[in-house]
């Protein structure tokens, strides 16, 4: 028979409506923070020279949350955000409770082709600003664990060619700490900044 007692770690929070109260405020804080993201996002791509396809922001903004990614609540924005069944074009900020904020640029199909060279020149200035490269085959797992992503700055030029090259989608993503709260707009619209100004440089 399955046992259906509380520990007492379990009981403390259960006979506590207080602690579910301060979580959902904190979640909403967290919706009205992406919404802040999103603006800040929006305000540099219109300063931007950066050679969006139409497409690419047609669908909009999209803030969603959830209870159980990995057992723990989450709240994602999805800006620009362009799915097609064989095309991608896609920045994501997440909050993951307990764990961190992290921003991730998801390039497929012929969108990761035609950005490919930039991607290859690209290595020293990625590295030095300290994005991971996803590695699975699986593009849609979020978090940093389990050898999801590996740092640029780790390996070796040859090792990037062959990851750039080897599937067809890439993933550029950053983690930063929970307590980097009060700065994560600026954090992660500099890593967007970095993230798409790399992908125009045009190099000799």
């Amino acid at each position: 028979m399955e046992n259906f007692y509380l520990t007492p770690e379990e009981a403390a929070i259960v006979f506590t409506p207080r602690v579910m109260e301060l979580k959902n405020k904190a979640i909403e804080k967290v919706m009205l923070l992406m919404g802040s993201l999103q603006e800040a996002l929006a305000a540099w791509d219109a300063a931007s020279d950066f050679a969006f396809e139409p497409e690419w922001l047609q669908q909009g903004p999209k803030i969603s949350k959830g209870e159980q990614y990995k057992s723990l609540p989450w709240v994602i924005l999805d800006y620009p955000r362009y799915f097609s069944k064989t095309d991608v074009f896609a920045f994501r900020s997440m909050f993951w409770w307990g764990h961190y904020f992290s921003c991730t640029l998801h390039l497929a199909g012929a969108v990761k082709k035609r950005f490919e060279a930039s991607l290859l020149a690209a290595y020293e200035p990625l590295a030095a600003a300290g994005f991971q490269v996803y590695l699975p085959e699986d593009p849609w797992e979020h978090d940093f664990e389990n050898g999801n992503y590996r740092s640029i700055g780790d390996m070796g030029l040859e090792d990037w060619k062959r990851l750039v090259g080897r599937k067809n989608f890439i993933k550029l993503a950053k983690p930063f700490a929970l307590e980097r709260w009060g700065e994560i707009i600026t954090d992660i619209v500099e890593a967007y900044a970095t993230l798409l100004n790399e992908l125009t440089v045009k190099r000799p």
